[in-house]
């Protein structure tokens, strides 16, 4: 078994698509975002299938992210994993539109929901899995030489045996790496803290990914007394939490203490719509039609109501460095 440094760099940099960064060079990163997903029917094909719909989501995502970097963001978290679209082409989109743009991409490793796996993560054990991840840290993904900075579990109802698997698989890769462990978790999200903390994860590296999905204040702070990360994405989802609701949990958490535990995004996603086109993951908002929509239609509102500029400075600053750096 190879070793794998569980530090940043030597020198403080931190791995993105297209090589190191230092911290310090980061402003405001956005932890949670996509840039093109292969699902429905196109779930585990490669984008490099569809160079016509590649390109023209290229040029969309430099629009989108000269936008955002007009607002001061120069980060981006990008959670696709394994078997919807991230493999060598994902990689070279992302280094395209990181290099016209400048906001500095950070990828994962990791697996989807268990009907998106690969045949491989079927077979294979957790330990398997696991070693799969460790490699793409140490000799990038695939042919590219690219790493990733954090790694992918995902947990849409109960924790099952493949939900386990995954996570433990994670854990596996965090203990050896020290990277962080982002879970899409829309529900189960103790048994999730219960797999990962029994498998060697510190609380302060797990990261919820769509806490604000079915959820409640007790639950909150459940997770928050022990440690963990929440990451609010659901914003102005029409038939989701109520956004008074969520912006006053914001509060909430900040009055007990725990600032350093909430990350905020849209997961905004283009998505394969079919072999011609590409769409946008609005969820049924119209105005959810890009990344810069958190710095036009939410965080306006958390500012005018609930936290200061120099909170939102660590929600969208410290907390995100955090999430990319290896501990």
């Amino acid at each position: 078994m190879s070793a794998v440094s569980r530090a940043n760099h030597a020198d403080g940099t931190i791995d993105t698509a297209l090589g190191r960064v230092s911290s310090g060079d980061l402003k405001w990163v956005y932890p949670h975002e996509h840039l093109l997903i292969s699902m429905r029917e196109f779930a585990g094909e490669s984008i490099a299938n569809y160079p016509g719909n590649t390109e023209y989501a290229r040029r969309e995502i430099i629009a989108m992210l000269r936008e955002v970097r007009a607002h001061g963001v120069n980060g981006l978290a990008d959670p696709t994993p394994m078997g919807i679209g991230r493999d060598d082409a994902y990689v070279r989109l992302a280094r395209s539109v990181s290099e016209a743009t400048g906001v500095h991409i950070f990828l994962s490793t990791g697996l989807y929901i268990p009907r998106h796996w690969p045949q491989w993560a079927i077979d294979e054990t957790a330990a398997q899995i696991g070693e799969r991840f460790c490699a793409e840290f140490e000799r990038g993904i695939g042919e590219t030489g690219a790493r990733p900075t954090f790694l992918k579990a995902a947990v849409d109802g109960e924790v099952g045996p493949d939900e386990e698997k995954a996570l433990t698989a994670c854990a596996y890769a965090h203990c050896r790496t020290g990277a962080a462990v982002h879970v899409h978790a829309t529900r189960s999200r103790r048994a999730v803290f219960d797999v990962l903390t029994a498998c060697g994860v510190h609380p302060s590296r797990i990261y919820l990914a769509h806490a604000d999905m079915n959820t409640s204040e007790s639950e909150f702070m459940w997770l928050a007394e022990r440690g963990v990360r929440l990451v609010m994405t659901n914003w102005d989802f029409p038939y989701h939490m109520d956004q008074d609701e969520a912006r006053r949990l914001v509060r909430v958490l900040i009055d007990a203490g725990h600032l350093d535990k909430i990350l905020i995004s849209i997961d905004f996603a283009l998505t394969m719509e079919n072999r011609w086109t590409v769409g946008r993951f609005t969820w049924d908002n119209p105005d959810r039609t890009s990344y810069a929509y958190l710095h036009t239609g939410v965080l306006p509102k958390l500012e005018d109501a609930v936290i200061s500029k120099a909170e939102l400075n660590v929600i969208m600053h410290d907390n995100p460095i955090d999430m990319v750096a290896r501990k």
